[in-house]
């Protein structure tokens, strides 16, 4: 089978499973953070393990791109928000944790890496090889996503400090987060990573780049909710706070 072929079986296959775990989610909160729970089997270290399952996405994404014959500007600007982004996630974000007693159950470990390798490989080789972007360094769509793929980058460093400064060394308890998009929404982190991958979406032009949309919603989305679950029944204030649990205004 030709790879170009494997490309886009993969993709679909990809697609499908992304709409099939939104409602798996929606009733089972993935064991990880405020909803670790018994009965989940091994566990690791949470810094480790965020470590181990994310940096697939970096990895295959940065040797993709070293070997690619592409070079236009355009795709190497893109190339490299992907890349900003999970050199945040993969290196910084678990060596800022706070709580690094708290574990990930390797369950979560395995099912995430599925995504990130999967992910990884579809969006490099989609983006140098099978699915280039449609647009130009020049082209209005191209600017628009970088300038949203910014914002959403800001935001979700700034909600990732908010909720980083809730606890101090050796807590591990959860507390009600102020500031920036939290404001509006239980889940600012999620709806600025989120917004980001969006912006990094519109900027490609490609469908695969959709897909990661796609994924992180279902991904996010639902967690957002029992995020906003949990607050709701755990502090009896938060429900005057009138906010949203994902979605601004609107969810």
């Amino acid at each position: 089978m030709e790879e170009s072929t494997l490309f886009w079986w993969i993709w679909t296959i990809f697609g499908l499973t992304g709409l099939l775990v939104v409602p798996i989610l929606f009733v089972i909160p993935a064991p990880y953070g405020k909803f670790t729970r018994e009965g989940w089997g091994l566990a690791l270290r949470s810094d480790l393990s965020w470590f181990i399952q994310e940096s697939p996405s970096f990895y295959v994404f940065l040797i993709t791109a070293i070997y690619s014959p592409i070079r236009d500007t355009t795709t190497l600007i893109l190339g490299l928000l992907f890349l900003i982004h999970y050199l945040n996630r993969v290196f910084f974000y678990p060596l800022q944790m706070r709580g690094k007693a708290k574990t990930t159950v390797l369950t979560v470990v395995i099912s995430s890496l599925f995504f990130t390798v999967t992910n990884g490989y579809l969006q490099a080789r989609g983006l140098f090889k099978f699915d280039p972007t449609t647009n130009s360094i020049d082209s209005i769509s191209f600017w628009v996503g970088v300038v949203v793929w910014e914002f959403g980058f800001i935001m979700n460093l700034q909600s990732d400090q908010i909720l980083r400064d809730l606890r101090k060394p050796g807590d591990i308890g959860y507390k009600i987060p102020y500031g920036g998009l939290f404001g509006y929404v239980s889940a600012a982190n999620y709806f600025s990573e989120t917004i980001e991958h969006l912006g990094w979406a519109i900027a490609c032009g490609n469908k695969t780049a959709w897909i990661f949309v796609m994924w992180t919603i279902a991904n996010l989305g639902p967690r957002a909710m029992s995020q906003h679950k949990y607050y709701l029944q755990n502090f009896k204030e938060y429900a005057r706070l009138n906010r949203k649990a994902y979605i601004p205004f609107i969810f």
